[in-house]
């Protein structure tokens, strides 16, 4: 009983409950656990990418980038550096390190619905020095290796890549974005799917903000360009706000702008929470 791991229990505003939940058991309904991915780049532009070994108990054998639960206790950059030493024996300099995107996670019809129901951290660390998986802490890991992003697309295309890391292609790779001249603008729009509104095809999915689009403005997809709105618990027809942060999903076409009705900053954690219950689909990145 002393070796059962434990997690520190979230909402989806990260924040911590007090509670915490043993590995195995099935998490309590609205809670999360906090995980990481990390991925370790060296100065040719190749990844690390490690060969789960034949005892673990899924995708035996099957390669993947460095990841897993953040233990009670721990922050996020806590557990990456554990995760790193345990599995591929690096000792890693966090300031190496920076937070390519946070993603909250329900249940994915990607993957079969399978109910995640965490907060990953995916990080990348820049790393230049020798590989040393005879000094890993666990036998988690059989082989390890750099490769290019070519090398992990054949991976994933002969499916010998962990399936639940085929973000990478999308969101790993992605160049940095600039949206300093949206941020700080003043925007007018039409609401279309009110607070507390129902999805037209999706009745499970109900709006915990104002949904809308700013008139005259086109999005990436070619309509008008969508937006969530902040600052009110009431249903609207229209608005006048400002964008204090743009939703970039690296899997689609359109970016959502974030509008605080009041002109308040809002914190990322109050974002990445309320949004959640649509962007859980995709993978994306808030620029503030």
């Amino acid at each position: 009983m002393e070796n059962m791991e434990k997690w520190d229990l979230y909402t989806k505003y990260r924040e911590k409950t007090g509670k915490e939940h043993i590995r195995g058991e099935k998490l309590p309904e609205g809670f999360y656990h906090l995980v990481v991915h990390v991925w370790i780049r060296n100065h040719k532009g190749e990844y690390l990418i490690s060969k789960r070994s034949a005892s673990r108990p899924t995708f035996p054998l099957m390669w993947e980038c460095v990841g897993g639960s953040v233990l009670k206790g721990e922050s996020s950059m806590e557990g990456a550096l554990r995760e790193i030493k345990e599995e591929v024996g690096l000792d890693l300099d966090p300031k190496a390190a920076r937070l390519l995107f946070t993603k909250i996670r329900g249940s994915d019809v990607r993957y079969g619905h399978k109910a995640f129901n965490d907060i990953m951290d995916v990080w990348l660390f820049e790393y230049g020095g020798a590989l040393h998986l005879e000094a890993a802490t666990t036998d988690e890991v059989a082989d390890c290796r750099w490769m290019t992003g070519s090398e992990i697309r054949e991976l994933y295309e002969e499916k010998k890549l962990v399936p639940t890391l085929d973000y990478f292609f999308c969101a790993v790779e992605a160049g940095e974005r600039d949206y300093g001249d949206i941020i700080g603008k003043t925007v007018r729009g039409t609401v279309d799917r009110p607070l507390g509104s129902v999805h037209s095809r999706h009745p499970e999915m109900i709006y915990p903000v104002n949904y809308g689009y700013v008139d005259g403005v086109c999005g990436g997809d070619g309509t008008e360009q969508d937006v969530y709105l902040f600052g009110t618990e009431e249903p609207l027809e229209t608005f006048e706000g400002r964008v204090v942060a743009v939703w970039r999903r690296f899997d689609d076409t359109e970016d959502k702008w974030i509008v605080s009705l009041n002109g308040e900053d809002l914190t990322t954690e109050k974002i990445l929470g309320d949004i959640s219950f649509q962007e859980q689909f995709f993978y994306g990145k808030l620029y503030r």
